[in-house]
């Protein structure tokens, strides 16, 4: 005789369709769950200063206040993209704890970034318990929840945009797909690290044309019309993204990527530019021998394939572009929450980017050093290299069952 069947299993394995998508009581539940715990452990933060909101964030909001407001857009507060600075202006007005309102901004991008990889992982895998399971990942992310949380950062959306931008590419929505990237960039000069993906991506015709990137222009220009009509000068809200990157002329700001095997012998920093150009094009070269590669293949790029190719191309970036910054790594760690959907094994490829980070983050919080940095250095180009390598089987692999 079948035993009857608990009310508890019942009422958990209740499936509802939303937008669409059949989701089981239990998925929902677990997901509230992470969501609701998730913001208690970054409320937990709230009343920790950082000090970017000492040094920087919190004159920006007593300047804003100071010039009018609105009045304010024309002056140059800060050297931030005037989208950032609208969020900051809007929180003048409605803000009584600037400290709480600007951390929250981001946290509701954290949840914004985690809706993006739900949808990502759906699309690449069918499958909502790995989508549910990605997107909690997100939010319970340790660099993700100390860069809004505790830093007060705002990576959060830049990053939530560029992830929408690659969800419309897999869905074969270029056009969308690079309005996404337009608003990204608006927040970020670093959505550009993720271009070579996409350029990559149009060589092999996988939901992207070049003319797709006119966007970036299009809503940049956009972006900074208020701007402009308030009354400061379009020709510097034209170039803040130039003026932003003359600002540290150091090979790496904390960030363990090549740099650090030659910055430290490099006395007061002399003779930074001597290296700054070599390693420019030395990292465009890379991206360039990677291009060259996918695109002589004749194998085809699967789901695998395309995630490791969006990490590979991000991670040869930042690890030898010059002047990076300690958080321009963020987005890696958002990329390997989604290589490790589709590669459950693989697992500590995203422990091993998330631990990266968050040392990282440690030495400006708080001073500390857990790992000396040359060994994170040591440790992200052996990551890079794991999934470069990981996509040269896979498209070996797939090469090899052709033929």
């Amino acid at each position: 005789m079948r035993e009857k069947e608990r009310w508890i299993d019942e009422f958990l394995g209740k499936k509802y369709k939303l937008a669409g998508v059949e989701i089981s009581m239990l998925n929902m539940l677990f997901m509230l769950c992470v969501a609701v715990l998730a913001f208690l452990a970054r409320k937990s933060f709230f009343t920790i200063p950082s000090g970017d909101f000492r040094g920087f964030l919190q004159p920006w909001m007593d300047q804003i206040r100071q010039k009018g407001g609105i009045a304010s857009l024309k002056y140059e507060i800060t050297n931030y993209p005037v989208a950032y600075v609208y969020i900051l202006t809007f929180l003048s007005y409605i803000s009584s704890n600037d400290l709480v309102a600007i951390k929250m901004v981001s946290i509701v991008f954290d949840y914004v970034t985690a809706f993006a990889i739900f949808l990502i992982v759906l699309e690449l895998t069918k499958s909502v318990n790995k989508s549910i399971f990605g997107a909690a990942m997100a939010l319970v992310a340790p660099g993700v929840i100390l860069d809004s949380a505790l830093w007060a950062q705002c990576d959060s959306i830049y990053s939530s945009f560029v992830l929408f931008a690659i969800y419309y590419l897999l869905k074969n929505k270029g056009n969308t797909s690079g309005i996404f990237l337009g608003i990204a960039f608006c927040f970020k000069l670093q959505t550009v690290f993720i271009l070579p993906f996409f350029i990559i991506m149009w060589l092999k015709k996988k939901g992207f044309n070049l003319y797709h990137l006119a966007w970036i222009p299009v809503m940049y220009f956009i972006s900074i019309l208020p701007a402009w009509i308030v009354g400061r000068s379009m020709k510097d809200l034209l170039l803040i993204y130039y003026d932003q990157s003359k600002t540290y002329p150091w090979g790496t700001l904390n960030y363990p990527n090549a740099y650090m095997f030659v910055d430290e012998y490099l006395p007061y920093y002399h003779i930074p530019e001597l290296i700054s150009n070599a390693g420019m094009y030395f990292a465009i070269i890379m991206v360039g021998f990677i291009a060259y590669y996918i695109y002589q293949k004749k194998a085809e790029l699967d789901d695998n394939a395309v995630i490791s190719l969006a990490i590979l191309t991000l991670g040869v970036v930042v690890y030898f572009m010059p002047h990076m910054h300690d958080r321009y790594g963020f987005l890696l760690d958002l990329l390997a929450i989604v290589y490790v959907m589709l590669n459950p094994k693989k697992i500590l490829v995203f422990i091993g980017f998330s631990v990266i980070t968050v040392c990282t983050f440690m030495i400006f919080l708080i001073g500390v050093y857990p790992i000396p940095m040359i060994y994170m250095a040591l440790m992200l180009g052996g990551l890079i290299f794991y999934v470069g390598f990981d996509l040269y089987k896979n498209l070996n692999k797939e090469l090899s069952v052709k033929n």
